[in-house]
């Protein structure tokens, strides 16, 4: 993980809550929600249990909440706004502390209690979503396109699969032509490794 995107990230990362994100330090950090939802369906097909039900009803009420408070942030005045915000800091810490007899609500609240930090990010932030579902599909066309070729046939095929869906989609989204500004790229560096001495060369003239 931190081959791709570094020790830290100069900004916010929206991200599922897959262990291998928190070696990863950022300007700060929010979790999907997404997933938080989907954990819960899955859960509810095989706990039917009343403590579960309890739970489950309160967090996904309080993401709810805190969604609904995103959405209409710029409708309320700065006090209102923070008012209820610091509410929901409340509620999910109360969340956190309270002790259910069901160990699929203990996992979770174990895992709300590690992320507590994590789960209201976007409230602070306009540009901020508490989904990461923008940065999945920014990921989709590279995955169907590997899926219908019958997959890359090596690691070095993986890898220049890679580099070349980062840069068409870099460009796409610049609203520059994806095969001209990687042509271009190209260009670029043949022309320079041509005009640049090479280590050898210039062992050569020292």
């Amino acid at each position: 993980m931190k081959q791709v995107l570094g020790a830290l990230v100069p900004g916010i990362l929206i991200t599922d809550f897959w262990g291998a994100y928190n070696a990863i330090a950022a300007l700060a950090k929010q979790r999907c929600y997404f997933h938080l939802f989907t954990e819960l369906l899955k859960v509810d097909k095989r706990n039917h249990r009343a403590p579960w039900k309890r739970f489950r009803k309160t967090l996904a009420r309080l993401l709810k909440d805190a969604i609904r408070l995103g959405v209409h942030r710029h409708e309320l005045d700065p006090r209102t706004y923070a008012r209820r915000k610091a509410k929901l800091h409340q509620r999910l810490a109360q969340l956190i502390d309270t002790s259910f007899d069901d160990a699929d609500a203990k996992r979770l609240i174990k895992r709300l209690r590690r992320h507590r930090q994590e789960m209201l990010t976007f409230l602070d932030h306009d540009q901020v979503s508490p989904y990461n579902n923008h940065g999945e599909q920014q990921m989709r066309m590279a995955v169907l396109t590997r899926k219908i070729s019958q997959q890359n046939r090596s690691e070095d095929g993986a890898k220049a699969h890679a580099i070349l869906m980062s840069l068409f989609r870099t460009a796409e989204l610049q609203g520059l032509n994806p095969v001209e500004h990687a042509l271009q790229l190209a260009q670029t560096t043949l022309a320079a490794r041509t005009t640049t001495p090479s280590n050898s060369e210039l062992k050569k003239v020292a």
